[in-house]
């Protein structure tokens, strides 16, 4: 086999200098497991925000602001809404040069995505709490 073997049927193979790799090879399994995200991180944001809108709408604010479930899907809302758009950058926050496909950030930016996806993990605690 040419190029990477990564143990699971799929080796990295075909130039790939143009995407940010650093001349890396990669597998159409890795770049699509890359560039799928961007989609459906753009797709959650999209939901998130509408949930926000809502809540936040001048028509609706006072009236829904004042009821706890409201703040409880607003917070859950934000906090995915953070998360789904570090989510839907994918692999470019991650810093250029580390073997990775599509990767051109520099490690700050790949330290700033980290935060964000970890404001994720709030959304199924505001879940857990509306559920009761």
């Amino acid at each position: 086999m040419d190029g990477l073997d990564f143990g699971d049927g799929a080796s990295a193979s075909g130039d790939h200098a143009a995407a940010g790799g650093g001349g890396a090879s990669f597998s159409a399994k890795h770049a699509s497991i890359s560039i799928i995200p961007h989609f459906t991180g753009l797709l959650s944001v999209l939901g998130s925000l509408f949930i926000v809108l809502d809540i936040l709408h001048p028509r609706n604010r006072s009236k829904k602001l004042c009821k706890v479930y409201s703040r409880l899907l607003l917070g859950m809302s934000l906090s995915d809404l953070c998360s789904s758009v570090a989510m839907a950058l994918s692999t470019w926050p991650i810093p250029r040069g580390t073997n990775v496909y599509a990767a051109s950030g520099t490690q700050g930016t790949c330290t700033a995505q980290g935060f964000f996806v970890q404001m994720g993990t709030a959304a199924p605690l505001y879940n857990g709490f509306l559920a009761l």
